[in-house]
């Protein structure tokens, strides 16, 4: 039979030599397989293969506790100990996470408790506990596929299984033996009493196979749905992807507009949302949504056609046997008919023997001696008629029962079939739900910062910088033609030649002094010192700003090449201005790699902050994270040549994390995490979160009312926390409010897990406090 042919299957696959599921023991396997790869801490390899091993163990405890015949106490202590380590794994490993591996669980432990330990014996033992040893192997290849796509990398931030965080959504903290409901508790029936219902009714095959019929139907019609809805979104992304770069590329060449680069990063977000979306369809039609669903369905399908042939094969069985029953009645009915027509014969020949004459006895005994031979050659055939009887209602018999059995296996089997194809169904609609959210909540966060950053404008600010780039074009083109007379016509050259005459000499001085005063001057109505303006960025005429002639553009030689003003400004001792010419004599000259086209000068047109210049910056080469705004860098995007920082072009503007002149480490949680833990990483045993804020706070905040009272700006709050996790030791973070950074301090020691005075050590506190007090008293 199918059910009894697929126990012995899945007792094979599961439970071979008394070992738990594959599933785990080859995710132990490919762990040490993959701990010697660089993406994976060995560290944390190696916490993750006795995890899985502790697990495996507890599956093959559980296991023997079952086969043990233990008693219940044993067995639901056996579980509560898998739940237990289950739980540890899932709140270390939280990319392991899962709606199916939580339903398994669940499944798992309303099954245990679902049975009735009282009548259990050694002859139904195996069918009692098959639903245990079903959901025991859902959990075992449940939690294996998972940590395979764990180390495949096809689990991350972003994925479609992690668990979300509600109120009313449960966790692994309240399933337990004592916790789970019996599904009759709760108004619905057990898997048992379910096959039960159902045999009670005649026609309980045919209404299981229409459940199973329709609900091919109604998953058909849902992935109808869900395709052409990816598919209409799939072509306006393209659209709007099209849209975006022609408008960017209008808008671009435009300068001193208001608003130009808040409309600006509006397109690129709208372009890097089109692109999130993009990836976020291809994954929904593959493996998050639509081929699951659909593979379930194709299974679906073939298997109630399977059972459906089945059942009709059994069926016609049971018909051809009853059939057979029918025909034996009727010959034993007849043969009944011959013997008593023989019978009577024979009487009434032994009634004319007796009453006829001497000469007549001869042929009347032939007649005697030939009617007897008929009448027990008929008594013969109703015996065989008789037995022929009882062997078709034995066999009627026999069909009854083995379809009887074959319909609860049907059953149980169309029963587990639409459980696995349901929950197939709520995991891949918790995946296009939860990337949907993900989607729109990122819209949300970007449009909420383009608002923000859009009620900051000051009206007329741009003209204002256009008027006042004007007049100082004007006063700079007096000052070219002097200096042009000092310098060479070839961009081969890198020093000056010597002077047509002592006048020139002389007036060179002057002028390139007035023409730092004039820059200082207008430095300064500028956006404040949290960035500087790069060397051309509408300071010159249009023809210096898009490549002109040699001769209008010999500032811009070997030595003294732009790029050279945003790398060395950091040494100058104003902050947020320009370099006068008076600098340019003592100025280094540049190494090749720094004049090259991915030197700074390629990015001579971006706005940046005092701790992007100390950076030394290329176009990036591949798509990473931006280590400012955590978000997907593409190839509009810049690297540090020395510590490998990747951020945006438009996050340079805002970034602080100084450039160590090393790799960078990567991103470390600090914030929510073990005091301890953080502490153990710094040679005097302090978080430095503590240290640069304390100093922060200590240099120019001591005197200020309400330091912590007041709150700091919430958006640059979160900026700092996560620049902080990125950086570490190389924030900057003297552009913040002295607001900002006792928020951050504040925040940091509110979600340590335990407070930075420990509860055991109050007391201690306390005595010793009084004790102060009370000296100070005595002092006084």
């Amino acid at each position: 039979m199918i059910a009894h042919k697929q126990k012995k299957a899945k007792k094979k696959r599961v439970w071979a030599s008394g070992q738990p599921s594959a599933a785990i023991t080859t995710s132990e396997m490919g762990l040490k397989s993959v701990s010697s790869s660089s993406s994976f801490d060995p560290e944390y390899i190696k916490e993750l293969v006795n995890d899985v091993r502790k697990f495996s163990h507890m599956l093959l405890y559980l296991k023997e506790a079952i086969l043990s015949d233990c008693f219940k106490e044993v067995i639901h202590i056996r579980l509560d100990e898998l739940l237990r380590v289950l739980k540890s794994i899932l709140s270390k490993h939280q990319n392991l996470s899962s709606v199916d591996l939580q339903s398994a669980a669940e499944v798992l432990t309303a099954k245990v408790k679902a049975v009735n330990f009282t009548e259990v014996n050694e002859e139904n033992k195996n069918d009692i506990f098959r639903e245990v040893f079903s959901s025991i192997e859902t959990l075992a290849f449940t939690f294996g596929n998972i940590l395979t796509n764990f180390l495949m990398g096809d689990v991350g931030s972003d994925s479609i299984l992690r668990l979300p965080i509600s109120r009313e959504s449960k966790s692994f903290e309240n399933i337990s033996v004592d916790s789970v409901d019996l599904p009759h508790e709760k108004g619905n029936f057990s898997p048992i009493e379910l096959d039960n219902l159902l045999l009670k009714n005649t026609d309980s095959i045919e209404l299981a196979l229409s459940y199973a019929k329709t609900w091919s139907k109604y998953t058909k019609n849902i992935v109808s749905w869900v395709e052409k809805k990816l598919n209409l979104e799939l072509e306006s992304t393209r659209n709007i992807v099209k849209l975006a770069e022609a408008t960017r590329s209008s808008i671009g060449i435009q300068e001193f507009m208001p608003l130009q680069s808040l409309f600006t990063n509006a397109l690129l977000s709208d372009i890097h949302s089109s692109h999130l979306l993009q990836q976020t369809i291809a994954a929904l039609q593959a493996n998050k949504f639509v081929q699951p669903l659909l593979g379930r369905k194709n299974e679906m399908e073939k298997q109630r056609k399977e059972i459906k042939d089945l059942w009709k094969q059994q069926q016609n069985k049971l018909l051809e046997t009853e059939t057979a029953l029918k025909k034996a009645k009727l010959l034993c009915m007849q043969r009944q008919d011959e013997y008593e027509k023989a019978k009577s014969s024979m009487f009434r020949a032994e009634e004319e023997q007796l009453s006829s004459s001497v000469g007549l006895a001869k042929n009347l005994n032939k007649q005697l001696e030939k009617r007897r031979r008929l009448e027990e050659e008929a008594l013969q055939k109703v015996e065989e008629a008789n037995e022929h009887y009882k062997v078709c209602v034995t066999n009627v018999e026999e069909r009854r029962n083995d379809l009887e059995n074959t319909k609860r296996e049907i059953l149980t089997q169309l029963r587990t079939l639409v459980f696995q194809c349901d929950l197939t169904l709520k995991a891949v609609t918790v995946n296009l739900f939860h990337m949907q959210q993900l989607q729109a909540a990122s819209l949300a966060n970007s449009l909420q910062s383009l608002c923000d950053s859009a009620k900051l404008y000051d009206p007329g600010q741009e003209y204002s910088e256009f008027v006042k780039a004007t007049s100082s074009s004007e006063l700079e083109e007096k000052v070219d033609g002097n200096v042009n007379k000092q310098m060479t016509n070839s961009p081969q050259t890198s020093g000056y030649e010597p002077a047509d005459s002592l006048e020139d000499v002389a007036r060179l001085p002057d002028s390139c002094h007035k023409l730092e005063e004039d820059r200082c001057s207008n430095s300064a109505d500028m956006t404040g010192p949290s960035f500087v303006r790069s060397w051309k960025f509408g300071m010159f005429s249009d023809s210096e700003s898009t490549g002109g002639s040699s001769e209008s553009r010999s500032l811009d030689s070997e030595s003294i090449s732009p790029g050279d003003f945003h790398r060395k400004l950091p040494r100058t001792p104003s902050s947020g201005t320009m370099s006068s010419a008076d600098d340019l004599d003592e100025r280094e000259p540049p190494s090749p790699s720094e004049a090259g086209p991915n030197s700074l000068g390629a990015f001579k047109k971006t706005l940046m902050s005092k701790a992007a210049l100390t950076h030394k910056f290329r176009k990036l080469r591949s798509p990473t994270k931006c280590r400012d705004c955590d978000g997907i860098v593409m190839f509009p995007g810049v690297e540090c040549e020395e510590c490998l920082l990747v951020c945006h072009r438009k996050c340079l503007e805002n970034l602080v994390i100084i450039c160590g002149h090393q790799k960078l480490q990567g991103k470390m949680h600090i914030f929510g995490a073990e005091f301890i833990q953080v502490a153990k990483k710094e040679p005097d045993g302090i978080p430095f979160v503590l240290k640069i804020c304390a100093s922060e706070i200590e240099n120019r905040a001591l005197c200020l009312q309400g330091i912590y009272r007041v709150c700091g700006n919430k958006i640059k709050t979160e900026k700092l926390c996560q620049a902080l996790e990125n950086g570490m030791h190389l924030v900057d973070i003297s552009e913040f409010s002295s607001h900002d950074i006792c928020d951050v301090l504040k925040l940091y020691l509110r979600q340590l897990p335990e407070p930075f005075i420990l509860f055991r050590l109050y007391k201690e506190f306390i005595d010793l406090a009084k004790e102060i007090q009370h000296v100070n008293e005595e002092q006084e």
